[in-house]
């Protein structure tokens, strides 16, 4: 008589090996998309930070078209359709160094123009002073704002 052999299964030194493979390939790219979340999450930031940037822009060129001073209080009571405009999460702050008490007039439209800016969420600061966005640490932060006089938007 001739015996057949119908095991169709794996054996357990296979099974074994997979597993081990499993394992090295996820200690390679847990890391790898751990830091992968941090960056889009970093890049999400600045992407609602040059949002608020924008809606402040556009306050600032209504006040300038509706002849109105630039000062801190005009500012400020545009808070809500500014933060509305730029759809920012609940929990950030905005703020930008402007030039109070400037009215506007042709000669000196400049000064309705967003020159310098600070954007906070969730532990990150971010600042723009006047061409690129730059993120820093809260130490760093302090020291990158400091000497300036900014008022908060929202």
């Amino acid at each position: 008589m001739k015996k057949t052999n119908n095991n169709k299964g794996f054996t357990l030194v296979e099974l074994i090996v997979v597993l081990v493979i499993l394992a090295i390939l996820a200690a390679i790219l847990v890391p790898a998309l751990l830091g992968y979340i941090d960056r889009a999450r970093e890049k999400q930031y600045v992407l609602n930070a040059k949002s608020a940037l924008t809606a402040t822009q556009a306050e600032f060129s209504s006040l300038y078209g509706a002849g109105k001073s630039m000062c801190p209080a005009s500012v400020q009571a545009r808070a809500s359709v500014i933060s509305r405009t730029a759809d920012t999460p609940d929990g950030t702050h905005f703020y930008t160094v402007i030039q109070d008490g400037v009215e506007a007039t042709s000669a000196n439209h400049a000064a309705y123009t967003v020159t310098k800016a600070y954007y906070v969420e969730k532990g990150f600061y971010i600042v723009y002073d006047g061409s690129a966005w730059e993120t820093y640490d809260a130490d760093t932060y302090a020291a990158a704002i400091a000497g300036d006089t900014y008022t908060k938007v929202y």
